[in-house]
Order: C-alpha cells, then structure tokens, then sequence
C-alpha cells in the first residue's frame, strides 16, 4: 500500500519535470501586458540566449520598441534563460548597479514557477544550467538554476548540489510553493520551500548558492516492503511461505532561504503588476543589496518604503579562479503550472553604470527645497540635474533629457556643463525651456567625460506642484531622477516693494584696483508710500551669477537704506564683475533687482624674496657637502592676474668669494626631484605654474630640504676659517619672471 501511495503522488503533483523536449500545452497573450511594460533599454549584443535544448526565452517588444523585453517563459514545463556575453561579464573589482522591471503574470496561484537572477562562473558558460543524471536541463523548482532532488538515492547536500549551476550566487522569485514532504516528496523535486523560513508564506524572494551544498537540507525516509518468500515445506510437501519485510531509505531537500521576503497574499507577486527590482554590488564588502518594488510602476517615481536585504556574497565563492568578472542573467522555469515570466532592463551592470540626481535650490533663501516646503512667490530658484557615468564597458550613448519641469516655475535660461571641457557649454534660452517636458539632447558620456551638469535658472511663481520624474534615456542605459512637490506662496501684502541704488552707487558702474572696498548703497520705498521694516527686509546679493550671504537692512540705518560692501575676494581680476541686489520684505515682496558693475583693473606678478639672506652655518669637513639655505630665505610669487595665467621663474648666481677676494670652489644648485640645474653657470628654471584663483600665492621655498631645492654645493678643497674668527663668503643670486612657460 505504501509503495502504492507513492505512485499516486507522482501523478498527482508532475513538477520538476525534465525539460529536454518542449511540450506547449498553453500560451500566454502577453499582448496588453507588454504595453503596460515601463520603459527600458534595447535588449542588444550583450545578451545571449542561453545554450540548452528548447530554451523558450524569446525578445519581444512593447509600446518603446522592439527588442525592449524578454520574454523566459509563455507555457507549461518550459526552461528560459538568458546570459551576458563574455565581453559584457560583471566586473566584481567595482561597485555595480542593475536595475529592472520584472513581471509575473496574473494567474495567481494557477501560477508557477518564477524566474532568478544569477551570477555565475560555471565551466559550461552559457549553457548552464540544472541538470538530471542524464545531462537534461530540469525546470520547476530549480528555476533552472538551483540543485535537483529528483533522484531519491541522493543522501547528501553535496550531490544535489552538483546538479545546479556552479559557482553561482542567486536571486530567486519564486511563485509556487514547493512543500511536499515526506514519501510523497521522493523523486519529485518538489519539496525545496518546506524550509520554515517560507513554508507559511506565498510567493517569496530569497537568495543563496546554488551549488554549495550549505544551500540545501536532506530529509530521510525510510520506506518498507514486504516480500512473501518460500519458507520450506510443510508435511504434505507443499512450499509454505512467510512474509518478509525490508527497509530501504530514500532522500529529499529542502532549500534554505537566505533573507527572504516572504509575500503576504496569495495574489503576490502574480497579480499582473510590473515590479521594479534594484540590485547593488559592494566591491570592498563584498555584499549584494536587492531592494523590490521600489518605483511605481504607473508613474516610475521611486516608493517611499521598498523592502530591502543584504546579503555576503564572497567572490571565493562565485569567482574561484579570481577572474574578477562574473556572467549574470535570469533563468524562468515552469511545470505543471505556469505564467508569462518577462524583464525589462534599466541599468545593465558591466555595460554602463549611471547615476543621476536633481537638487532643487531657492536662490533667494540660499535653501534647497525638500518635499512639502514652500516658497515665496518671485523667489530664484535653481534646478539642477547631475548625471554621472561610472563605469562599464562601453559609453553612455545617444542620451535624451527627458525632464518634468515644475509648473510653479517659470524657467529664463539654463546651461548643460560637461566634464570633458572640450565639449564647451550648452546654453539654453527660455524658449529651449517653454514646455514642461523638454527634451534635451546629452553629450555622450565615457571614462574622458564622466559628468554632465543640467542647469535651470527660474522664478517662482504661485501655485503647487506634485512630485515630477526625470528619466535619461540612453541606448545602453536609462536612469531618472525626481524633483519633489513644493508650493509657491504668493505674498500677504500686494503694494510694489521698490529699489534704486543712491549716491555714487547710482551710475551703476565703478572700476577698481585689486583688493580696493566697494560699497554699494541705494533705497528702497512701497509704491503706496508705507513704512518700509527694516529688521524684516533682506537683502539678497548676487555676484557674477552667484548668491552670495544675505544680509538684513541695518535697523540703525535710516528706513529702507541700503548699504552693502562687496566682498572683494569674489571680484574677478582684470574684468567687468556683475553685482546684482534686491530685497525681500517679511510680507514676501520681492522688489527688482537692481544692476552694479564692477570693474576690476588687471593684477600683478609678484616675487617675494628677501634682500639678504644666509646658508646654515657649516663646518667644512674635507669631503664635498651640500648646504641649504637657512629659514630666512623665503622665496614665494604672488600672482593677482587671475584664474588660467601662467609664469615660470628662473634664478642664477654669482660665484661666491670672501672679503679677501677668495673664490670658494662652489656652484649653486636647484633640485627638483632627479633633475639638478647649476645656478650659478647662468639661468635655470626654478618653477612653472598656472594659477588655480583669482590671488594665486605660491611659497616655493616650502618644500625645500636637505635634498631638495636651493642647495651650495661645496666642494672637497674649500678653505674654512676657525671657530673664533670663520671665514665667510657671499654671492648674489638674481631672480627673473616670464609670463609663461619656457617652451625651449
């Protein structure tokens, strides 16, 4: 009866069959579930289907294109998978970013088996995956990636572990639960979620590796049978029989699920949603972070409360060899259930790795703007998008800015800046940013030109605005990022606040010399002729483009003065500087800005050198030394010609004598590193330099030393004086600028 019992579990479960021909007893019409699929990126050469029999994996398209999705699995006991080409193998020596948008159909629990994400290093490559003692590839609960337990005389955790894929960590998404147990668990690869951790859940998410035989638990069965065997003969000569009983043992595994998330209805996972799925490599850790359902799929707006784990995956153990790449990519499987397993790709790990991020910046408050704030009609305000590209192995290509501006601003103009600063600037006018949804076009990003700066220059105005997505698009690569909502207040109070500059100020203009003071002064008044507050009103100054610190109105000044001193290591040297000022009153009125131009006359080049100086006192010792100048010998160039200028100073020296007329037989040196000039046989280069500020000071003789720098090198022969009456020696050293560097 028992043996009986065994067979009818066989037939009534038919999971975890072997997939070495495919037999498609029903199809999915994944018709209007692609074309709710969000937006991804073209499925191109780096992928590769994987290599076993009737692999069913498929690329399709949806609403953005062709190729944007793969489809593992459409049919009842089918096996997808798909790889990374060897080019487009993961590097595990940097920190990685993928990202994609995974869907599992909506049947609920007719629903099985799921998809994983893997990495491995498997001998086979491409074409590995779970396989029986035959060399099939097996579906159903392996996924296609995990051991098999379909052999019941396998008694150990080792050798199930061998028949899944090698030197692999794995991201499962499993939406069957697999918890036969007992007789009826025997040969049919059916009990892996008996695992506590999941036995009482639905659905659930979980990691491990596959083919460490730590990932699974073997469970004995003992299974009796009974034989009636020839015992004799009784008196007549007729055989008697008795019955005879022995016992066999059998095995099954269980999985062990390492930081599972386990669903909380039956309908999860499998209830037609896209979910969006982030995974993040630490390279010095050594740790993968899933993080699930963390963008609406509707929207694309990152969610507020996403479920993540973390998890070790030492590369020990999925890079044995220390190659430091590593092959991904999903496997789906099903078996007597089934579903529509299909992926889009965001961020493809290895091919380009992106970041982006938008900071919104209330220029009038010098605050940046945060979710639910508000802000004072007529306000600056910035917004300003990063893009960073970090790696990978080809280019960020054919980026579009596809923004969302908010509709509480009204946008002036805007600059796209590069890291490569030979791709120059882009300037945007206020017809390039009229629309809120422009699109703008990205220089191509790489390793030369790993940044692209967005910037929007605007003003408030009232009204509120939801949070908006930004996406960048590329061929190979898409990320976004958002701009939360805020409302614009319009002010309490409606009279003009008004402004003009008074006095000296009221040309407009003035030019100075280099760190010369420059006041500005001008009054403000309300177009009804109210009392302007002193104590409440600030004054908002920006100078070349840039705000600078607010100040409030002196309330010992008279009503509405304004006084403000430009801070004169802001001033651009030998050019016109842009001063403009307005105020801000407590009632949120803004009065205009008013216009100062300062110009700067050009700086100067500088050498600072003292008049006299000595070298350390030495006592000659027979032998050639070097000596080093004492601390009074200073040596610095000052240059107030501004940012980008270049100078190289050179020096030569007279021999050196005594006041008897006596040659000391010396030559000074410079010293840079290996290279050594001799000074005093005429001119040599001490330093070449492009200032990096506006007062660019450079103090040479810092770094000299012992072996470093100016130096007198004396030689054997000279001739000392004594202790009570030394003999000393002196000679001119003559020090000369040219305005660039010496090309010769």
């Amino acid at each position: 009866m028992k043996f009986k019992a065994i067979m009818l579990s066989v037939m009534a479960i038919g999971l975890g069959l072997v997939v070495w021909g495919r037999q498609v007893t029903a199809r999915a019409d994944l018709t209007s579930d692609l074309a709710k699929a969000p937006q991804g990126v073209p499925v191109d050469s780096y992928f590769k289907f994987g290599t076993i029999s009737n692999n069913s994996a498929v690329l399709t398209k949806t609403d953005f294109g062709e190729n944007q999705a793969v489809q593992l699995t459409d049919a009842k006991q089918q096996l997808g998978m798909i790889w990374t080409s060897d080019d487009a193998r993961m590097n595990l020596n940097v920190d990685q970013t993928a990202s994609m948008w995974m869907y599992f159909g909506d049947r609920n629990m007719s629903s099985g088996d799921g998809m994983a994400f893997v990495m491995q290093n498997d001998d086979r490559k491409i074409s590995a995956s779970t396989v029986d003692a035959n060399g099939h590839p097996v579906s159903g609960e392996t996924l296609g990636v995990w051991g098999t337990d379909q052999d019941k005389t396998m008694a150990t955790s080792a050798e199930v572990a061998k028949t899944g894929i090698q030197n692999s960590w794995a991201l499962e998404f499993d939406t069957f639960k697999n918890v036969t147990t007992g007789n009826s668990a025997l040969g049919l690869g059916s009990s892996f979620d008996s695992d506590p951790a999941v036995v009482k859940g639905y659905a659930h998410i979980a990691s491990g590796f596959p083919g460490d035989a730590g990932t699974y638990t073997m469970h004995s069965v003992p299974i009796s049978t009974t034989t009636r065997v020839q015992d004799g003969t009784d008196w007549l000569g007729l055989p008697k029989y008795k019955d005879v009983t022995t016992t066999d043992t059998y095995y099954y595994a269980s999985m062990n699920h390492v930081q599972p998330i386990v669903g909380p209805k039956a309908s999860w996972l499998v209830n037609g949603n896209w979910y969006h799925v982030t995974l993040k490599w630490d390279a010095t850790a050594q740790t993968m972070t899933y993080i699930f359902d963390d963008k609406d799929p509707s929207t694309g707006l990152a969610k507020a409360d996403p479920v993540s784990k973390t998890v070790g995956v030492p590369k020990s153990k999925i890079d044995p060899q220390n190659t430091g790449a590593v092959r991904w990519g999903f496997t789906g499987s099903t078996g007597g259930n089934w579903e529509p397993n299909a992926i889009v790709f965001e961020q493809v790990p290895g091919i380009v790795n992106a970041t982006a991020n938008a900071t919104l910046k209330d220029e009038t408050t010098q605050k940046t703007v945060t979710s639910g704030a508000t802000v004072g009609a007529g306000h600056s305000m910035r917004l300003t998008y990063n893009l960073a590209y970090t790696g990978g192995s080809q280019n960020w290509k054919d980026i579009q800015a596809k923004l969302n501006l908010p509709s509480n601003i009204s946008f002036s103009d805007g600059t796209i800046d590069y890291g490569d600063s030979k791709l120059g600037k882009t300037y945007l006018t206020a017809d390039d940013l009229k629309s809120e949804t422009p699109t703008l076009p990205i220089s191509e990003m790489s390793q030369d030109n790993p940044t692209a700066t967005i910037t929007l220059n605007g003003t408030a105005k009232a009204g509120s605005t939801a949070l908006t997505l930004n996406k960048f698009v590329g061929a190979n690569a898409l990320t976004d990022a958002s701009v939360p909502a805020f409302t614009v207040q319009a002010p309490t109070k409606t009279s003009a606040l008004n402004f003009e500059l008074t006095g000296d100020s009221a040309k407009g203009i003035t030019s100075i010399s280099p760190d010369d003071p420059v006041s500005v002064t001008g009054q403000l008044h309300y177009d009804d002729n109210s009392t302007v507050v002193n104590k409440t009103t600030t004054l908002h100054p920006v100078l070349n483009g840039e705000s600078l610190q607010t100040q409030p109105l002196s309330t010992s000044a008279a009503v509405g003065a304004v006084t403000y001193d430009v801070p004169t290591a802001k001033l651009l040297s030998g050019q016109d500087n842009t001063l403009q000022l307005y105020a801000e009153d407590g009632d949120g009125r803004i009065s205009r800005k008013v216009t100062y131009t300062i110009t700067v006359k050009s700086g100067s080049l500088d050498l600072s050198v003292p008049t006299g100086a000595t070298f350390k006192t030495t006592t000659l010792a027979g032998r050639e030394q070097r000596i080093q100048p004492s601390s009074d010998l200073n040596v610095s160039v000052s240059d107030t010609r501004g940012e980008g200028n270049k100078w190289t100073l050179y020096a030569k020296a007279t021999p050196f004598v005594s006041l008897f007329r006596e040659t000391l037989p010396a030559t000074l040196i410079y010293k840079d590193g290996q290279n050594e000039t001799n000074l005093t046989a005429g001119y040599g280069e001490i330093m070449s330099r492009t200032t990096t500020s506006d007062r660019d000071v450079t103090t040479i003789s810092n770094d000299w030393s012992a072996d470093e720098g100016l130096l007198l090198d004396v030689q054997g022969n000279a001739i000392g004086g004594t202790q009570s009456s030394p003999l000393r020696y002196g000679g001119v050293i003559t020090w000369s600028f040219t305005n660039a560097p010496d090309t010769n």
